[in-house]
Parts: C-alpha cells; structure tokens; sequence
C-alpha cells in the first residue's frame, strides 16, 4: 500500500536567500506520522541534491560536502526515522520500505512537480535509494550516487534463512534482533572509551590513516544511537538484498567504492554494475567506507559531475 507522500510542517528557507546560507531546520510527516528533520543548503534555484545517510549515522556525516555543493546546488539532508533529530516510528517499523516512504515523502517535499534531484546515498542509503525505486518509482528521481554504497547486498550468508519454513524464520529474526540490540547496548557504553571506541570504528568504517575527526564524528553518530531504531534498521538492512533489486534503477547512476572499504567489498561492487541500467564505476584509491569525510572534494566534485549529466540528458 501507498500511502502516499508526506506533508511538510514548520518553516522554509525563505525566497532568494544567499548562496552557502543553512536555512532554519524544517520536519516532513512520513506516511506513518513519522516526523524527519531536513537541512536545506543553497540556492533556491539550484539543481536539488538529496542526501540520504548511512546506518547510524546522521546529517552531518557528510562532512564539508554539502557546503562545496552549495555554491551551485539545493542540498537537502535528512535524518533517518528514529536516527539524529528525527523522530522514532511510532510503531517501531524501520523495514527499508519505511525508509523509502520517507525518502518518498522528502521527495515530494522538496522537489517541484515536474522537476528530478539527484539522490545520494552513503551505506544504507543506497538500499533506500534501491527500494524507493522498486516500490515507489522514479518520477522525482533523475539519476543517482552512491558514494560509499554497494545497494545495500546481504551483510550475513544466508540471512534470513529464505528456504526455512515461516516460523523458523521468525524465530532466526526474533533471534537476531535481541542481538543487534546487545550489539548496540555495547556500542552505547563503549563509546566513552575513546581509544578502543575509534579501533572499531576504524577497522569497520575507514581506510588506514584516516582523519581524526572523521573517526569522531562516525564515533559519535553509531555509537550514540538509539538503540532500538539501530538495531531494528540494521536488521532490516541485512535481510533486504538491495543488489537483487538494482535494475529498477533505470537513470543513470554513479557509483562511487573506495579502494578499502571495509563494508562494501569488491565482490558486491561487480554484482551491481552489471544489474545498473546506465550505470558508471569510479574506483577512488586508498579510500574507504565514509568516502564524505575523507574525500569530500572528490565525492562534491563526482556528485556535481553527475548533476550536469543528468541535466544534459
């Protein structure tokens, strides 16, 4: 069912404003009442730019992107449902289509009709991205990034256990929930510990060497998650093969994989190029996962690159 996009509350970015100018916060009501926050960067007549985050992450996991976009694009940014400002669902449902509704509901927000943005997605948000294609279309979409993102593929072998009978998937779901919630019960009480809380975050997020600051902020984005909206969203995450699902993607989509990315291993990569429709690969050596953080001039001057092809088309 389609509910249908959400409608926006607060207050907007006033007309004319100043090229680099960060408007007041307005929210989006989902189709599930769902309250999102955005951040809007830019001028009002720029080609729009959506950036979708990551697991665990929030807003500001973009690092200096949206800024060196903002010169000559709209960028939106939102947190996920039950992630940073944004509100928990009210009925604890973090399923990839919840997020797609709510990419859905952004997308009719901010996008005139008639009009396309260009949507980003970093880890989690390319599964999004992949779903809200499957399920909802691409009316508002006009071609799309991902930048530190394979679409989302499987995390665990055989997760969720397709050929067991109904309750015994359940039973492995319901298993693996409690663990994601022990897993995010820890990363809540070892986050104080900075040293050992950055060794984690960098074995499962970045390439050798990488800035502190960028280890910090993922640092206090992941672990200082809710943790029922992280360990429910993960495990949405790991049960949706986004990979499966990647030909509805039918505008041109660029994908950004960084050398060493820990999350996104080669193997995904070369299962999802072949299922793009018009689809391009740009390797960024010695890279990582948060290549928004490490690489934010390359990924800024990749994603305007994109927006002028998608507009040439």
């Amino acid at each position: 069912m389609n509910p249908g996009p959400g409608r926006a509350v607060g207050r907007r970015q006033a007309a004319g404003s100043p090229r680099g100018y960060v408007g007041p916060m307005p929210h989006v009501i989902s189709s599930d009442a769902t309250v999102l926050t955005l951040r809007t960067q830019g001028a009002d007549d720029g080609p729009i730019v959506v950036l979708v985050n990551g697991l665990g992450m929030t807003t500001d996991s973009w690092g200096r992107v949206p800024e060196l976009l903002a010169d000559r694009h709209r960028v939106v940014r939102y947190d996920l449902r039950g992630h940073g400002r944004s509100g928990n669902a009210p009925a604890d449902d973090y399923s990839l289509e919840a997020h797609a509704q709510d990419l859905a509901a952004v997308l009719a927000d901010v996008v005139p009709d008639g009009e396309q943005a260009v949507v980003v997605g970093n880890s989690l948000g390319g599964g999004i991205i992949v779903v809200h294609a499957r399920d909802l279309g691409l009316d508002r979409i006009g071609g799309v990034v991902f930048a530190g993102s394979g679409g989302s593929g499987v995390t665990f072998a055989g997760f969720p256990a397709d050929g067991l009978p109904p309750m015994a998937r359940r039973i492995v779901r319901r298993s693996w929930l409690k663990a994601l919630r022990l897993v995010a019960v820890v990363a809540n009480r070892v986050r104080p510990f900075e040293p050992l809380a950055d060794r984690l975050v960098r074995k499962f997020a970045f390439e050798p060497g990488a800035p502190e600051a960028a280890v910090a902020q993922v640092r206090e984005d992941f672990m200082g998650s809710r943790r029922v909206p992280l360990a429910r969203t993960t495990l949405a995450s790991v049960s949706t093969n986004g990979v499966r699902y990647a030909s509805a993607l039918t505008v041109p989509t660029l994908v950004l994989h960084g050398e060493h990315d820990p999350e996104v291993p080669q193997q995904e990569i070369d299962e999802l190029m072949p299922e793009l429709a018009d689809g391009e690969l740009v390797q960024l050596p010695g890279a990582g996962h948060m290549v928004a953080l490490t690489r934010a001039e390359e990924t800024a001057e990749q994603i305007a690159r994109w927006v002028r092809r998608v507009r040439a088309g």
